[in-house]
């Protein structure tokens, strides 16, 4: 099974479901989607529910080139709920990849209560 995703607009942010293989191609395509619904409706928060097969530590640093391409920019804050254990930590490592490169502000969680509860509380500093 490849990358399968959908992308809604819900109250202050837009929500993301994927499941499957992720690689390269449908990752950088989901995140340019994502991108595009956010500037749609003008909003930069984005909750993802992910269940994803595999993910590698290539993977999680081709992450950098995939955000620069979608556009993606600090003022997205993209609290992400990844359900599959075995590939928390490498969605982690990505998580770490972008933040220090500055492409956006995202976090992984545990479940979807912290996350959302943590993408609707206003960031520190602003």
């Amino acid at each position: 099974m490849g990358l399968e995703y959908s992308i809604t607009h819900q109250q202050s942010w837009v929500e993301v479901h994927v499941r499957g293989q992720s690689d390269y191609l449908s990752t950088d395509q989901m995140w340019k989607d994502v991108a595009a619904a956010c500037k749609e409706i003008n909003c930069h928060n984005i909750l993802g529910v992910a269940d994803i097969d595999v993910l590698s530590s290539e993977h999680a640093y081709d992450h950098a080139a995939i955000f620069e391409a979608a556009g993606m920019t600090s003022d997205y804050r993209i609290a992400w709920v990844e359900t599959n254990q075995k590939v928390v930590s490498m969605a982690k490592l990505a998580e770490a990849v972008i933040r220090n490169r500055g492409l956006a502000d995202g976090r992984v969680f545990e479940n979807i209560v912290k996350a959302k509860k943590w993408l609707t509380e206003m960031p520190v500093g602003d």
